[in-house]
């Protein structure tokens, strides 16, 4: 027979009513919560750190997951927590490279001074255009090996397409606003400015180990595919 509480004596009664008081300063569980994704997030840029660090040692996107969680200090269950494959950490790589670039050109700015001279002024451009995109060289040389493979894995493909076109959807408002200030429009569109402009700073970074002053080249060939798609109004 059930025991009712209004029968018990005073002590167990309030026992009964309200839970003990060791329960009743836990916090909810959703608490925890917040924890828990600090932690996931934290394992998470770990093993891509690791795996970014062993495709730069060996100059491919080669690793197995067993290479990646013995680097990062986890498990495996650790990485299939946050991965599939080893595919799928190269383009978690991707989208953190993008989000880095793009939280560089996000701060730039145009200026553009009362009597400037245009070709001084888009000199000067570049310059702070390069100095918030950095010539990682590793990086696209790995962009340029999972090239290869897309011309033969449509899925791949299409993913590439994708990472490089949220890119070039972020520096497209850059260069509107270097068009704006010279008084100029992107041609022939602004989307394929901002392509023309990404092929020619990737390819010019690929070539930079076989010049003498790759800085150099890098500046001249971004500047000159601005000039190219940016035509007066």
């Amino acid at each position: 027979m059930a025991v009712r509480a209004e029968n018990l004596p005073g002590d167990i009664k309030t026992s009964a009513a309200q839970p003990p008081a060791h329960l009743a300063a836990q916090p909810p569980a959703t608490a925890a919560a917040p924890a828990r994704r600090r932690a996931r997030v934290h394992t998470r840029a770990a093993l891509l750190d690791a795996a970014e660090a062993i495709f730069a040692e060996r100059g491919a996107p080669t690793a197995t997951i067993d290479e990646i969680c013995s680097r990062a200090g986890f498990t495996r269950g650790a990485f299939y927590s946050n991965f599939r494959t080893v595919t799928d950490v190269f383009f978690a790589l991707y989208e953190r490279k993008t989000a880095d670039l793009l939280s560089g050109t996000s701060r730039f700015e145009v200026h553009l001074a009362p009597g400037s001279h245009p070709a001084d002024v888009l000199e000067r451009f570049v310059s702070e255009l390069l100095a918030v995109i950095p010539a990682d060289t590793q990086w696209y040389a790995l962009r340029a090996l999972f090239g290869l493979r897309a011309t033969t894995d449509p899925e791949l493909a299409a993913l590439l397409r994708e990472h490089g076109e949220e890119f070039q959807r972020g520096i497209t408002p850059v260069l509107e606003r270097i068009a704006g200030a010279l008084n100029a429009t992107l041609t022939p569109t602004a989307d394929e400015a901002a392509r023309v402009i990404i092929a020619a700073h990737v390819g010019s970074v690929l070539q930079g180990p076989f010049v003498d002053d790759p800085d150099r080249l890098r500046h001249a060939a971004v500047l000159a595919a601005l000039r190219g798609v940016l035509s007066p109004t």
